[in-house]
């Protein structure tokens, strides 16, 4: 029996790619542990992609600064902080956008790196992968067409994992839309049968607590 798998997107690239300040401990830990080979990490080509454009522009230094600029600026006109706090204030602002933007710059550079990990894997868009992503985008999820890229490409992946022999596949999904569960817990009906007879054990967060133990109902023969 081959060892375990686990599938991650686009917000875990995000994560361990994003500015040193704002990476992710957990989702690095994810990565550390595929490379000692606990596991083996999978992720879909076309998030490199996207990760690629999403860390520069969710993380324009300017635009998180500028609100507690606009805060010193009124503060110090209304008497409630000195001008020497203020400049030093603005002093500390520059710097954080003169580091995050250096910061940002190396996204290409970490985006290479991580590709190079030994435990990670990196799997294109198949013909088949598409075919599932239109059959499932008529179901009315109503997914986004990039998350129902994601879901269908998962799904194919672990499919194939799993008939090649490997013992498990778990996929650590994030965003609220592409998991099996609502608000309040209970189990979204599509999309939580799409991933059980997929054997995909999903999780809501990097820490793979679980990871020994199967989901309620999925054996090894299902």
């Amino acid at each position: 029996m081959k060892p375990k798998v686990v599938l991650v997107e686009t917000n875990w690239v995000v994560d361990v790619t994003a500015p040193a300040h704002l990476q992710s401990p957990q989702a690095i830990q994810l990565l550390r542990r595929a490379d000692a080979g606990e596991f083996n990490l999978w992720v879909p080509a076309i998030c490199l992609a996207e990760a690629r454009e999403t860390v520069p522009r969710r993380f324009t230094p300017r635009s998180r600064s500028e609100d507690l600029r606009k805060f010193v600026r009124w503060a110090r006109d209304e008497g409630h902080v000195s001008t020497e706090d203020a400049k030093a204030a603005f002093r500390i602002f520059n710097q954080f956008d003169g580091l995050v933007t250096n910061e940002l710059t190396k996204v290409p550079e970490r985006l290479d790196a991580l590709a190079k990990h030994p435990g990670l894997s990196i799997f294109p868009l198949s013909e088949t992968m598409l075919e599932r992503q239109i059959s499932i985008g008529a179901m009315n999820l109503a997914l986004k067409p990039y998350d129902l890229a994601v879901l269908a490409a998962v799904m194919v992946k672990s499919e194939q994992l799993l008939q090649e022999g490997y013992a498990w596949v778990g996929f650590c999904e994030l965003d609220s839309d592409l998991q099996p569960w609502d608000k309040s817990g209970a189990p979204k009906p599509i999309l939580s049968d799409l991933y059980h007879k997929s054997r995909i054990w999903v999780y809501s967060d990097f820490l793979l607590n679980e990871i020994d133990e199967l989901p309620e109902g999925w054996t090894t023969s299902s």
